[in-house]
């Protein structure tokens, strides 16, 4: 892909940002970055069964990059069904080429914003089903 299409995926994405906006009934609110540094989010995620993703949704400000990154790996995740072994498993430098590392230059820490969040709020749910559950025995969503 161009630079040029990469810019322009970007723009898109963050004019019409995709699964926006807080998700009622979420499991885990997990807020990530830094308004002053390019971007700050808040991801909502909404366990599935078996380790999956119901629903997954965001809110955030700060510059292109950061908000179009997390809006595309939000849609990414939902339209693969990802599941969450899965989503801890994406490569960061394989995200970046996804979006476009010449889109993105040096600011790769903006772009993997929103996927690092969303690992971070995979390990909270994750961390908070193992406390609710003591013993270990998987939860029916799969923590």
């Amino acid at each position: 892909m161009s630079r040029q299409r990469q810019i322009a995926v970007l723009v898109e994405h963050y004019q019409n940002p995709r699964h926006q906006g807080v998700l009622e009934g979420a499991d885990v609110a997990m807020p990530g970055g830094n308004a002053d540094c390019g971007g700050s989010v808040v991801i909502y995620l909404k366990a599935g069964e078996e380790g999956g993703i119901r629903s997954l949704s965001f809110t955030g400000q700060g510059d292109i990059i950061s908000q179009a990154a997390t809006s595309l790996i939000l849609e990414q995740v939902l339209n693969d069904g990802l599941t969450m072994d899965e989503v801890l498993a994406l490569d960061y430098d394989a995200f970046v080429d996804n979006v476009g590392r010449e889109a993105v230059g040096s600011r790769t820490r903006n772009a993997t914003l929103g996927l690092s969040t969303l690992k971070s709020a995979v390990r909270k749910y994750r961390k908070e089903m193992l406390l609710a559950d003591p013993v270990g025995e998987p939860s029916p969503n799969g923590g």
